[in-house]
C-alpha cells in the first residue's frame, strides 16, 4: 500500500459543481446558468453518526452538538435511506453500477471477463498494484478486473497515467502497464482528457487516499493487496 498525492482538488471541485444533484425528487442542475445555489456555509461537524431511538433514525454530530432529524437522501444513488440496514450499506459499501458508473468511460484496463466485476484504483509505479494484477490474472473466468489507473504517487505517476488514458491500443496499454513500458506506449492523437479529469475526480469523492484500493462484487472495500484475493473475494 502506498500513500495518494492524487490531483488537483480544484478539478474535483469545478466538476462537483457541474454536477446534477437530486434532492427530495427535485433535480438541480448547477450546470445550468439559471438555477445557483444562495448560500454554502460548512458547520464545524468532522462525522456523522446514525442513531436508532424509539423506532426513529437520528443523525448526530460526532460532539453530539448538532442532531439533523428528517430525510437523509444519498445523491450518489440518488435514494432515500431509510433503515439501519441501508445506513450501513452506504457507510459500509460502494456500489458503481447503482451509480451509474460506466467505468470503461474512465482511465481503466480490464483483466478477465468473468460475471462479477471488481473495481481496483492502481498507480504505474505501484510495485504492490503491479502484484496484484498478477493475482488478478489467475482470477479472470470468474470476475472481471476494472483496474482505474490514477497518479497516486506524483508528476511521474501523472504523466504515465495520462499515457495509459491517451494509448491508441487499450490491450497494448495494459502490456506496457504490467511490463513498465509506458513511456513508449503509441499514442492517439488528440487526446481528449476530459475524462482522464474526471477519472481523478471520482478517486477524490470516493476518498481513494492509497493504492490499491479495491472494491469487491459486493462492494466490500479493501486498502492495500489482500493476502489471498481469491479469498477476499469469496467473502472467506
Amino acid at each position: 500500500m502506498r500513500k495518494c498525492f492524487i490531483y488537483n482538488a480544484a478539478t474535483a471541485l469545478i466538476a462537483l459543481w457541474s454536477a446534477a444533484i437530486t434532492v427530495q425528487a427535485v433535480e438541480i442542475d448547477l450546470s445550468d446558468p439559471s438555477n445557483k445555489l444562495d448560500s454554502v456555509i460548512t458547520l464545524p461537524i468532522k462525522s456523522l453518526k446514525a442513531v436508532e431511538a424509539n423506532g426513529e433514525i437520528l443523525f448526530m454530530s460526532e460532539n453530539g452538538r448538532f442532531v439533523l432529524r428528517g430525510q437523509l437522501y444519498d445523491v450518489w444513488y440518488k435514494d432515500s435511506i431509510d433503515t439501519p440496514a441501508q445506513i450501513e450499506d452506504a457507510a459500509t459499501r460502494i456500489h458503481f453500477k447503482r451509480m451509474g458508473a460506466n467505468l470503461d468511460d474512465y482511465n481503466t484496463l480490464t483483466i478477465g471477463s468473468g460475471k462479477e466485476e471488481v473495481v481496483a484504483f492502481v498507480d504505474p509505479l505501484c510495485t504492490i498494484c503491479h502484484k496484484l494484477m498478477k493475482d488478478a490474472e489467475s482470477l479472470g473466468l470468474k470476475y472481471t478486473f476494472k483496474f482505474v489507473v490514477v497518479p497516486a504517487l506524483g508528476d511521474d505517476s501523472d504523466k504515465l497515467s495520462r499515457k495509459v488514458f491517451c494509448a491508441a491500443d487499450r490491450n497494448k496499454a495494459l502490456h506496457a502497464f504490467m511490463s513498465n513500458t509506458l513511456e513508449t506506449l503509441e499514442q492517439k492523437t488528440p487526446c481528449d482528457t476530459k475524462q482522464y479529469d474526471m477519472t481523478l475526480m471520482m478517486a477524490h469523492l470516493l476518498d481513494v487516499k492509497a493504492v490499491p484500493y479495491i472494491v469487491a462484487p459486493d462492494g466490500r472495500p479493501s486498502l492495500g493487496r489482500p493476502g489471498n484475493l481469491k479469498q477476499w473475494l469469496e467473502n472467506k
